[in-house]
């Protein structure tokens, strides 16, 4: 490879990145995401976590609270923006938790139309609906378990490389199942990792981010201003996960290339019969 090319590759990879977003029409994508998991995917949290036997009495409020290390009247305030758990939980019928069903499966056809169009596949609608219910059981196994797993692991690099690991695994999971299983893992692996590291992103950001956002959002417009901010920030996950699937699945399709060219320039072994050798 020249040093021209050398040079030129960083630019060359972002423009094939940046024509891979615009593709699937990326910013329409994310913010897509971000408010259909508003919709459809907080609602059947909240109900998910209220239901959870914790020992703590921990409701939804607790835990947003406890991950973006809200203090003071910041925490007061999104504590009133969400019901307590016991009242969630009275309030549950049939009726209200098939309706949450149905829109997060709606999130989960959204995520599934962004991987189909990433990966230039045909799309499964409705067909997929038994993988997409799949994902939604690891994503509530997961909202369970990870604390658990977490809480064990010391501080320290440790922590964050099994946090890095895990959040790996279910972005390897994801479109693993709502593509179809048409794809394999290792193909899916480099989006995978781009996603989890821009999500471990996110959670700093958020830190930093989200305790202002929401403390100033709930002054001006009360309640209503905390919905505004989760939204924001929902949205801004969706952009990490439109950017990390389209970066993954062009290393993804470079490495491939690039192992097809090895193959191609290996000399074949030419078997020569002992009679046609010259004495």
């Amino acid at each position: 490879m020249s040093l021209r090319a050398v040079l030129l590759w960083p630019v060359d990879v972002a423009q094939d990145w940046t024509r891979r977003f615009v593709a699937i029409q990326g910013i329409d994508r994310a913010m897509a995401l971000g408010a259909q998991a508003y919709t459809a995917l907080i609602p059947l949290l909240i109900v998910y976590v209220s239901l959870l036997p914790r020992g703590d009495n921990e409701d939804f409020a607790d835990v947003m609270i406890k991950e973006f290390e809200l203090r003071g009247a910041t925490a007061a305030s999104f504590k009133r923006a969400f019901a307590p758990a016991g009242e969630v939980e009275s309030s549950v019928t049939a009726l209200g938790v098939t309706l949450l069903i149905v829109s997060a499966l709606s999130f989960t056809r959204g995520m599934q139309r962004l991987y189909e169009g990433v990966f230039d596949l045909a799309k499964l609608g409705i067909r997929n609906t038994p993988r997409a219910i799949l994902w939604l059981l690891v994503i509530t196994a997961f909202v369970a378990l990870r604390p658990l797993v977490m809480d064990v692991i010391p501080d320290g690099w440790m922590h964050a490389a099994a946090a890095l690991s895990v959040s790996t695994l279910l972005w390897l999971i994801t479109p693993y199942l709502l593509l179809g299983r048409r794809v394999t893992w290792q193909r899916l692996l480099p989006g995978a990792v781009l996603t989890a590291i821009g999500m471990a992103g996110v959670g700093v950001w958020a830190v930093i981010w989200m305790p202002h956002t929401l403390a100033t959002s709930a002054q001006q417009f009360g309640v209503i201003g905390i919905g505004f901010a989760l939204l924001t920030y929902l949205v801004v996950v969706g952009s990490v996960v439109v950017v990390a699937t389209t970066g993954g699945a062009l290393i993804a399709d470079r490495w491939s290339a690039f192992r097809a060219d090895r193959r191609e320039d290996v000399p074949l072994a030419v078997e020569v019969d002992g009679d046609d050798v010259p004495d």
